[in-house]
């Protein structure tokens, strides 16, 4: 299998997938591979020495979750790397839009004191002031948290 057809099915697992938390820890880790490349092109000349995302789908067969983690840490030609990043970017953005529904401005909401997965801490009650791809809560302590609705839980113990 060529790399392109292995980039291909790992964005097929990306794009279907359900595991946030899992997303959410990729993007942060592909961040600073891509910010590192991103200026390795540009010491060499501008901007329009970055290459654009490769031209490519995802496959109709998903890779195994394991298979699709390996290909991402494993890609090194950036246009590839571009593509499987936007997948789990655009995948994220459709998550944390559902899960905003369930927070209308107004809502009582628990938050982890920290903003990123995996969610550590304790909980903070708040109000929800804005809403969608990310999550804006006053806290009762008159602290704003803001961050990703996947986090969040309704205050008092639901889910």
């Amino acid at each position: 299998m060529t790399s392109r057809e292995e980039v291909a099915q790992a964005m097929a697992y990306f794009e279907s997938s359900d595991d946030i938390g899992l997303l959410h820890q990729l993007v942060e880790e592909v961040a600073p591979r891509a910010k590192r490349m991103v200026g390795q092109f540009l010491r060499r000349g501008n901007e329009d020495s970055i290459p654009p995302p490769a031209d490519l789908r995802a496959a109709r067969e998903p890779a195994e979750r394991d298979a699709a983690v390996r290909t991402l840490r494993a890609t090194n030609e950036f246009p590839l790397l571009q593509v499987l990043a936007r997948s789990i970017g655009q995948r994220i953005e459709t998550l944390e839009l559902t899960a905003s529904v369930e927070f209308p401005e107004g809502a009582r909401v628990s938050v982890p004191e920290s903003n990123t997965y995996p969610p550590n801490g304790t909980r903070n009650e708040g109000t929800v002031e804005s809403t969608g791809t990310s999550l804006r809560v006053r806290l009762d302590n008159g602290e704003t948290w803001q961050g990703p609705p996947s986090l969040a839980r309704r205050a008092g113990g639901e889910s």
